[in-house]
């Protein structure tokens, strides 16, 4: 293989990195399925190029910066899906129960039944 092989391998994987972002920032996480397939495949393949001729570490300086902002974006989906579900928890626990303090201050829930209602006044 050749030098434009591997300038079209990184420009491939520039490219599915750009895409990747965008799926990110938009919240299409049903995307990142297949952007991780056609990346293990793309990674094969300069491995492959790795392999039968050296690469420049610094033709693969650029994507190592746009692994890293997309990491951090990854990190930061995960901790929101992570946010959301402890919400959704709390809001079904609210639903279900009534958390009230007894007389020595202790916490006490009283477990709702389907069809109890709590009139809640301020």
């Amino acid at each position: 293989m050749s030098d434009d092989v591997t300038n079209d391998l990184i420009d491939s994987l520039t490219s599915l990195l750009e895409d990747e972002r965008t799926a990110l920032i938009e919240g299409k996480l049903d995307a990142l399925e297949g952007l991780l397939t056609r990346k293990e495949a793309l990674f094969e393949e300069l491995e492959e190029q790795q392999e039968e001729d050296t690469i420049d570490p610094e033709s693969l300086a650029p994507l190592q910066d746009l692994f890293r902002r997309n990491h951090a974006l990854l990190e930061s989906t995960q901790k929101g899906l992570r946010a959301t579900t402890e919400r959704m928890g709390a809001m079904r626990r609210v639903r279900t129960s009534l958390e009230t303090y007894t007389n020595t201050g202790q916490r006490h829930a009283v477990q709702m039944s389907a069809g109890q209602r709590v009139e809640k006044r301020a």
